[in-house]
C-alpha cells in the first residue's frame, strides 16, 4: 500500500429513492440493501485492500458521524469530515481537498460514493491502484463501465479510442443523462461508456483545475483555505457556496480527464428494482425479504422489515415496501416516482 493514496467517501446523500427504507435520518448508504453489510461498510471494506485505513475519510454532514461508527466500528473519528450544510459534491470535494492537503499536499486522491455496489474487488483494486499511481500524470481519471443496455438513467462518457498506448483513454465529452433513442446511438457507436461517478487526482492539481474550468468555485476554494481554522467563519461561507455537483462545476469542462475501462461489476444501486435485479430469487422469480409471503406471484419484490407478516397474492412484476416508515406498492416501471411520493407526504405534513 502506498502511503500518499488517500481515499475518499461520500456519504452525505439522502437516498430518496428507496423511500419508505432509506430516510433522512438513516439514508441507504447505511442500509443492507445488497447483501448483509450496510452499503457503506461494503464501500470501506473494498478500499481496505488497497488503501491504509489511516488514509481513508468520509464526508458527509456530522449528523451521519454515529451511523458510520456504528457500520465502520474502528473507523477514527478523526477521519470523518464534516461538511456544514448540503452543497453537493463540488463544495465537498473542494472542502475535502483544503482539509486533506493539510496532511498530504501531495497525496493521491480516489472519491467514491458510498452507496454502489462493486463484484470483482479484487479487480477492482488493481483498476484503482493503477489509477492512483496515473494521477501524478496531471489528470482527473474516471471508471468508465461498458453499457449492457441503453440505460437513460446514467450519465456517459464518450471517449477516444486508439490514441494511447495504455489502459487510460481522452475523454471527449461527458454527457449527461439521455433520452432512450440518444442511448440507443449511444450503445451502438461503442465509445460511450457510462459514468460510474468515481474520480481519481492527485490534490495538488485539483484547484488549478477549479481556477482553469470552474472560476466561481476556483474563488470559492481560495474564501474557503483563507477561513481554515476558523470554524464559524468557515461553514458561513460553505453555507453561501452555490450547490452543484463536481460533474457539472468540472467534469462536463476539463480537458484533462481521462478513462479506463472498468473490468468490474458496478451498479450504483440507484432503485428498488436494483435491489431486486441483484438478489437471488425464488423459484416465480420473487425476491422475499422479512416476514412474508406470495401465492400466485411471479418477478415481484416483497419486502419487509416489520414483525406482521407481509402476503402477495396473484401479483405480477410489483415491488411492495413495508417498513416502521410507510408502505410503498408499486408496478417496477413506476419506481422512479417514488420521489413524488416523498413531495407530496411532506406538503400533506406541513
Amino acid at each position: 500500500m502506498s502511503s500518499n493514496h488517500f481515499a475518499l467517501i461520500m456519504a452525505g446523500g439522502q437516498g430518496t429513492r428507496f423511500w419508505p427504507w432509506s430516510t433522512a435520518a438513516k439514508p441507504k448508504q447505511f442500509l443492507p440493501v445488497i447483501g448483509k453489510r450496510p452499503l457503506i461498510t461494503q464501500t470501506y471494506r473494498r478500499l481496505r485492500r488497497f488503501v491504509p485505513a489511516r488514509n481513508i475519510f468520509i464526508s458527509a454532514d456530522k449528523k451521519y458521524l454515529p451511523a458510520v461508527c456504528e457500520c465502520i466500528p474502528r473507523f477514527s473519528r478523526r477521519n470523518f469530515i464534516a461538511e456544514p450544510a448540503p452543497r453537493n459534491t463540488a463544495p465537498a470535494l473542494i472542502q475535502a481537498n483544503i482539509v486533506l492537503s493539510r496532511i498530504d499536499p501531495g497525496a493521491h486522491l480516489l472519491v467514491v460514493p458510498a452507496d454502489h455496489h462493486i463484484a470483482e474487488e479484487n479487480t477492482f483494486a488493481r483498476q484503482l491502484q493503477a489509477a492512483l499511481r496515473h494521477a501524478e500524470n496531471r489528470c482527473l481519471i474516471t471508471a468508465g463501465i461498458k453499457p449492457t443496455e441503453p440505460h437513460t438513467g446514467y450519465g456517459y462518457i464518450h471517449f477516444t479510442e486508439g490514441k494511447n498506448r495504455g489502459p487510460f483513454f481522452p475523454v471527449r465529452q461527458f454527457r449527461e443523462k439521455p433520452d432512450g433513442k440518444t442511448a440507443a446511438a449511444f450503445l451502438k457507436k461503442g465509445n460511450f461508456y457510462w459514468n460510474s461517478g468515481m474520480f481519481v487526482y492527485k490534490m495538488a492539481f485539483f484547484r488549478g483545475f477549479l481556477n482553469a474550468y470552474a472560476p466561481y468555485y476556483g474563488r470559492q476554494y481560495a474564501r474557503l483555505e483563507r477561513a481554515y481554522g476558523r470554524p464559524g467563519e468557515f461553514a458561513r461561507i460553505y453555507r453561501s457556496i452555490t450547490p452543484e455537483s463536481i460533474d457539472y462545476a468540472l467534469m462536463e469542462k476539463i480537458r484533462e480527464a481521462v478513462m479506463f475501462k472498468a473490468r468490474f461489476h458496478w451498479n450504483d444501486v440507484g432503485s428498488w428494482s436494483a435491489v431486486y435485479e441483484m438478489n437471488d430469487k425464488d423459484s416465480g422469480g420473487n425476491v422475499r425479504r422479512g416476514n412474508t409471503i406470495t401465492i400466485d406471484t411471479r418477478n415481484s419484490l416483497v419486502f419487509s422489515n416489520e414483525k406482521k407478516p407481509l402476503a402477495l397474492i396473484g401479483m405480477e412484476g410489483v415491488a411492495v415496501i413495508h417498513t416502521a416508515s410507510g408502505i410503498l406498492i408499486a408496478p417496477f416501471d413506476r419506481l422512479q416516482q417514488v420521489k413524488r411520493a416523498i413531495v407530496l407526504l411532506e406538503k400533506n405534513r406541513r
